[in-house]
């Protein structure tokens, strides 16, 4: 049985800074900021990843803070359970 797990994220480019000598994808998070009631800001990281080398190339070259749409699909990590955002698209957003 296959189940589509396709999302569709906006939000900040947070560019995640990472020693790793792979260069199997490029680990990024998606910042979403919420207002809450009280005034206060909730901020929130998806960690994603792009392993295209063309959406790896065009992710470098954003600058910090740029607002996206991102789609993909959730996948887990093996082992350590974490979810995140494998990319296929990304989308400025203007």
């Amino acid at each position: 049985m296959q189940v589509n797990n396709a999302v569709t994220v906006s939000g900040l480019l947070h560019h995640i800074r990472t020693d790793r000598k792979s260069d199997k994808y490029f680990p990024f998070s998606i910042k979403q900021e919420t207002p809450w009631n009280d005034g206060s800001t909730r901020k929130d990281f998806l960690i994603s990843r792009a392993f295209q080398p063309a959406l790896q190339e065009e992710l470098k070259a954003l600058p910090e803070g740029t607002p996206l749409r991102v789609l993909g699909f959730l996948q887990s990590s093996l082992g350590s359970g974490e979810m995140y955002i494998h990319v296929e698209e990304i989308q400025k957003i203007l």
